[in-house]
């Protein structure tokens, strides 16, 4: 027993701030970057939405959509997870679902598909694949 160090208990506590209104502050953040300068009327903005454990990102989500909508320009949203969801459409769907974002509660399209583009390829020589649908929009957030 010698050769093992000896073990403490103890307790260790974070900071926890809160944010009290989620989508004035995405708003804002978004404000913030000037993307009217960047996305034009009536291009496409693929808006990702992980499976990552992000507290409101229904809210989130809903109000990078709402900005979007308010530069006149499409957007829509495309899981972005992997094998979340047993790696299906419908499982991401669900999984989307669960979280609260829907077509309807969000107010845009949610684009799902397996299919994957090779955008580019690593320096260390592997391929790197990027969600058909978000690959084709002309912004993705």
């Amino acid at each position: 027993m010698g050769d093992y160090p000896r073990i403490f208990r103890l307790k260790q506590k974070f900071q926890c701030s809160t944010i009290p209104d989620v989508a004035a502050t995405v708003e804002s953040q978004l404000q913030s970057l000037q993307l009217a300068n960047r996305i034009r009327p009536g291009e496409s903005v693929a808006i990702t939405a992980g499976s990552r454990g992000i507290r409101n990102i229904a809210e989130v989500v809903t109000a990078i959509a709402r900005h979007v909508k308010g530069l006149n320009a499409i957007p829509f949203i495309v899981p972005a997870m992997g094998s979340h969801g047993g790696g299906t459409v419908s499982g991401q769907l669900e999984v989307l679902e669960s979280y609260g974002i829907t077509e309807a509660s969000c107010g845009c399209e949610i684009r799902a598909t397996m299919d994957t583009l090779v955008v580019c390829e690593a320096k260390e020589g592997f391929p790197v694949y990027f969600d058909k649908y978000a690959a084709n929009a002309d912004h993705v957030i």
